[in-house]
């Protein structure tokens, strides 16, 4: 197998990932991430190393000793032929759609190249190219479809032949459809000739190859795979196809196609497995937080990189197993979502779910006339005090988070201003400034007796202390901290003059902007108030150059 890989992006440079274990590439739509797996399965069937490859400059392997080179050989002794010249060797592999793969090759050959370790382009594309396998959406119903049944007798000639005669196997896949959906995976060789998968509830006779009355009434009772849902279809393909050989290297391009979350979950964590037992490669580019939780639950040493894509321009950020580890651990986390906003151009978080719900409508109008507008995610903390518990993860994963508090934020001095500053990536030698505009801040507020949220926000402020207020946020804002300075949530769009306070105020004031584009009240984006705020929050998002996410 690969040793590691190395890849190199425009705004980023270069790095250079370990290739056993888990790697899990994330990122928004257009970012990389199908591109990096089609690039290394092309380095594993083009020799020398392809040239003009976007993402993949180089790879290293891993070389085997003798011992184990025999050891792979022997386990593809089915693709061996009659009369073979001496020290001559066939390699080959199931093709997981029908048919199957070979190479004829000299066995000292390929034994002098492992001896020498001085050709591992060669290697890479004649001996280990057969121990690789990539799935993507396209193919993924395929993997159902029947299959000829052959002579029995002879070597497998296609997936369901070799499930069909592989024990072992057979009850691998079964076990992982038995713990997906409670069905017993089968393979049906009533159609004489011809092989096909069902799903049983009942459990597999004990010769369940046999063809007597009792198998043709066991596999007419069964549900044929292609009668089930196309999530079930989806997982079944997928392990069948990955279960069907010694596969050291699995590449799969957006597994969670066709699968409800707790399923996609389901199925991260059987892969996941089945590498782990393996001591082999998984790698999958997804935008499912699910199946990335489900390789987690499986391996808590799961690498995650985070691409991004935009105005010619690549990027790449590696997460830190650890911090990711600890971020699932938390129901905080969980409960949010927060996870989901790997696959975002961006995350608002806000400090409640009226918040978001509010914010998320005016980004919705805002963005339906602006095509290229940004993909972002709008989640809400439990409070304006665990919004920096979100954000700064978030950062640290290379997601572009912003916050939106209420203007009461700033009476949070000490520790949990420090929390703040940290969160956004403040440098340090700003803390200590910036918390000292914070407090003469908060005390000219205060000290004009008003309630700083509802009574106008820094509008209840002389003009010199507003001036200081302003010029605080505005350093914030670059950091990605945008508090409201009107206050709070309720003080936007005064002119459709809508009472009420929380849950009450946001359900009114989404029923006044109107749910009809074409009818005349409903109310469409302007160049001031709130859309001026979240225009600011998408240009900050937007800008590769923003401050807060080194």
């Amino acid at each position: 197998m690969l040793h590691s890989i190395n890849l190199d992006f425009t705004e980023t440079g270069p790095i250079s990932l370990p290739a056993k274990g888990i790697t899990i590439f994330v990122g928004p739509n257009n970012s990389g991430k199908s591109l990096v797996l089609r690039e290394i399965e092309q380095a594993f069937n083009v020799h020398p190393f392809p040239a003009g490859l976007n993402i993949l400059k180089d790879y290293e392997v891993e070389w085997p000793n003798d011992e184990s080179v025999n050891a792979t050989l022997e386990k593809m002794s089915p693709f061996s032929i009659p009369n073979l010249p001496i020290d001559t060797i066939m390699l080959g592999r199931l093709n997981p759609s029908g048919g199957q793969e070979s190479l004829q090759m000299d066995k000292q050959a390929l034994l002098n190249i492992v001896g020498q370790k001085n050709d591992k382009y060669w290697f890479a594309t004649q001996y280990l190219k057969w121990g690789v396998i990539r799935l993507d959406g396209r193919s993924r119903f395929n993997l159902t479809n029947d299959q000829p049944g052959h002579d029995l007798t002879g070597p497998a000639q296609n997936v369901l032949m070799h499930l069909f005669k592989d024990d072992a196997a057979r009850q691998k896949v079964r076990a992982l459809v038995k713990e997906a959906f409670g069905l017993n995976f089968v393979v049906d060789p009533t159609n004489l000739g011809q092989l096909r998968i069902r799903l049983s509830e009942k459990e597999p006779l004990a010769d369940e190859q046999s063809l007597n009355a009792d198998a043709r009434k066991f596999h007419a009772d069964a549900v044929y795979i292609k009668d089930a849902s196309d999530g079930v279809q989806a997982f079944t393909g997928i392990v069948t196809a990955v279960c069907s050989g010694e596969f050291h290297t699995i590449l799969v391009d957006e597994p969670e196609a066709f699968l409800h979350p707790p399923l996609a979950r389901k199925l991260g964590k059987s892969l996941a497995g089945l590498a782990a037992e393996r001591g082999g490669t998984l790698m999958a580019s997804t935008h499912s937080s699910d199946f990335l939780m489900g390789c987690v639950q499986a391996s808590p040493a799961v690498r995650v990189v985070r691409l991004e894509y935009s105005n010619g321009k690549s990027r790449a950020r590696m997460i830190d197993p650890t911090i990711l580890e600890k971020f699932f651990k938390r129901p905080l986390m969980r409960s949010a979502n927060v996870i989901s906003g790997l696959f975002h151009d961006g995350v608002v978080i806000c400090e409640s779910d009226n918040d978001r719900a509010f914010y998320g409508e005016i980004y919705h109008r805002l963005a339906a006339s602006k095509p290229d507008y940004p993909s972002i995610l709008f989640i809400n903390a439990q409070n304006k005090q665990t919004i920096k518990d979100m954000m700064g993860p978030l950062r640290q994963f290379g997601v572009p988070a912003a916050a939106i508090p209420d203007i009461d934020f700033v009476k949070d001095g000490g520790a949990t201003w420090t929390d703040w500053l940290k969160a956004a990536q403040v440098p340090t030698a700003l803390h200590l400034g910036y918390g000292q505009q914070r407090v003469a801040i908060k005390d000219a507020l205060v000290a004009t007796g008003k309630d700083m949220k509802s009574d106008g926000g820094i509008g209840i402020l002389d003009a010199n202390d507003k001036a200081a207020a302003e010029q605080l946020f505005n350093n914030l804002e670059e950091y990605g901290i945008f508090p409201v300075r009107r206050g709070e949530l309720e003080n936007w769009l005064p002119a459709l003059e809508v009472a009420g306070k929380k849950t009450d105020w946001t359900v009114a004031m989404l029923e006044r902007l109107g749910s009809d584009p074409a009818d005349p009240n409903y109310v469409q984006p302007a160049h001031n108030d709130v859309w001026q705020f979240l225009e600011s929050i998408v240009a900050w998002i937007r800008n590769p150059a923003r401050k807060g996410t080194a």
